[in-house]
């Protein structure tokens, strides 16, 4: 059984990307995992910029 991550690590992902990163063949368990960690960061990013999370 899976475990549920903290809700602060999620990623923004459109429906191609959460299908491929969840259950696509085309990259490795490692990749998929590289590419997940990306899109947690940029996610983070925006949401700081736009003054959404964290800050002052």
């Amino acid at each position: 059984m899976g475990r549920k991550q903290d809700d602060a690590l999620t990623a923004a992902l459109c429906p191609e990307c959460h299908y491929e990163l969840g259950n696509g063949k085309h990259l490795s368990r490692e990749q998929r995992r590289a590419e997940m960690d990306r899109a947690i960061v940029l996610t983070l990013q925006q949401l700081v910029r736009r003054g959404l999370v964290g800050g002052k």
